[in-house]
C-alpha cells in the first residue's frame, strides 16, 4: 500500500468498515463516497495486503474442521467429523454428542433411520433433543450389555423422535444358520426386516476385533473369536466382518439377525461411528470397506488415519 497519509488511510479505514463491519456492498459504498465500485474494490484489496482488515475464520469448538475436510477427501466420503477428545481414553461422550447433533441436522420425518447397537451410540442417545420426527429401524438383534442393545437405543431413539419404532427381539448372532432363518421366518419379525429395505439413514457402531472393543466376541467365546481372527477379521460394524483390506468375510451371516450387507450398501448414509485407542486398523477397515459413507471419530485417530500410507 506504501507510506500514506492520514487522510488516505482515514478514507480506507472508513470504507473498509462499512464492507466488512456493516455489511455493505462495494457498489453503495461508491455511491455514498462518489467512488467507482473498482476504487473501492482496489482499496479493500490494498486494506487487507497492509493488515488494515485481517479476516479470522473461527469454527466453533468440538472438531477439528481442517482434519475432518481431509480424512473426508482421503477415503471419499459423504462426510467425515474429527471431534475434539479430552484424550484417547475418554471419547465415547463426545463422539456420541456429535454424532446426535448430525442426525438432528440431518434427518428429516421423510427418512427411515436405522439404529445399531454400542456403547457409543448409547451415549448418543442423550443428546436427540429435537431430532424429526420419522421411523426408527433396528438394523442389529440384541447383543452387548443392557442398556446398549440394539433395541435399547432403537427405543430411546424413537421416544425422542416421537416417530414409529421397529424392533427386533432377537440375538444378533445365533448358533447356527437353520436357527437364524427360523427366527427370520417368524412373525414378529418380519415387519423390521422388511423395514430394512426402507431404510434411508443409518447410523452405526466401528468395533475392532478384540472384546474390549466390539460386543460381538462376547456372543462368540474365545475359540470362535480366535478362529475369525485366523481368518484376518479385524473390524466389524453389526456383526458384518471385514478383513484389514477391507474386504468382507462372510463368517456370520448365515447366523445374523439384520440388515444385510446388500441392503446396507443401498441405504444412502450410513454414518459410521467409534474411536478412542485400538480401533485405527477397524475405522481405517470399514472406510476402505465402502460399507461407511460417513465417520465420527476422534481427532487422534483420525491424524493417525491421515498418517498411514496406502
Amino acid at each position: 500500500m506504501g507510506r500514506v497519509g492520514p487522510e488516505e488511510l482515514t478514507e480506507v479505514v472508513a470504507i473498509a468498515r462499512r464492507h466488512y463491519v456493516d455489511g455493505v456492498s462495494r457498489v453503495d459504498i461508491a455511491t455514498e463516497r462518489g467512488l467507482s465500485r473498482f476504487k473501492v474494490g482496489r482499496v479493500l484489496q490494498a486494506a487487507r495486503a497492509a493488515g488494515i482488515v485481517r479476516i479470522d475464520v473461527r469454527a466453533p469448538a468440538g472438531i477439528d474442521y481442517a482434519v475432518s475436510d481431509e480424512l473426508r477427501a482421503r477415503y471419499g466420503l459423504r462426510r467425515a467429523l474429527a471431534v475434539q477428545t479430552p484424550d484417547e481414553d475418554r471419547v465415547r461422550e463426545p463422539l456420541g454428542q456429535v454424532a446426535a447433533d448430525l442426525l438432528r441436522e440431518v434427518v428429516t420425518a421423510d427418512d427411515v433411520l436405522g439404529i445399531d447397537c454400542g456403547r457409543t451410540l448409547r451415549a448418543m442417545t442423550g443428546h436427540l433433543e429435537g431430532i424429526a420426527a420419522c421411523d426408527v429401524v433396528q438394523i442389529t438383534g440384541l447383543g452387548g450389555q443392557l442398556g446398549a442393545t440394539a433395541t435399547d437405543i432403537t427405543r430411546v431413539v424413537s421416544e425422542a423422535s416421537g416417530g414409529r419404532v421397529f424392533s427386533i427381539f432377537a440375538p444378533l448372532v445365533v448358533g447356527d444358520a437353520r436357527t437364524a432363518a427360523t427366527l427370520r421366518a417368524h412373525r414378529a419379525l418380519r415387519p423390521t426386516l422388511a423395514a430394512h429395505a426402507r431404510v434411508t439413514r443409518a447410523v452405526v457402531a466401528v468395533g475392532a476385533w478384540s472384546p474390549e472393543h466390539s460386543q460381538i466376541p462376547a456372543l462368540l467365546g474365545e475359540v470362535e473369536t480366535a478362529r475369525l481372527a485366523a481368518a484376518g477379521v479385524v473390524a466389524e460394524t453389526g456383526a458384518l466382518l471385514v478383513d484389514a483390506d477391507g474386504r468382507r468375510v462372510p463368517g456370520l451371516d448365515d447366523r445374523r439377525l439384520g440388515i444385510s450387507e446388500e441392503q446396507l450398501r443401498a441405504v444412502p448414509d450410513v454414518i459410521g461411528v467409534g474411536g478412542g485407542r485400538g480401533k485405527t486398523d477397524a475405522v481405517h477397515a470399514l472406510l476402505r470397506s465402502g460399507l461407511l459413507s460417513s465417520v465420527v471419530t476422534d481427532v487422534h485417530l483420525a491424524r493417525r488415519l491421515l498418517r498411514r500410507e496406502g
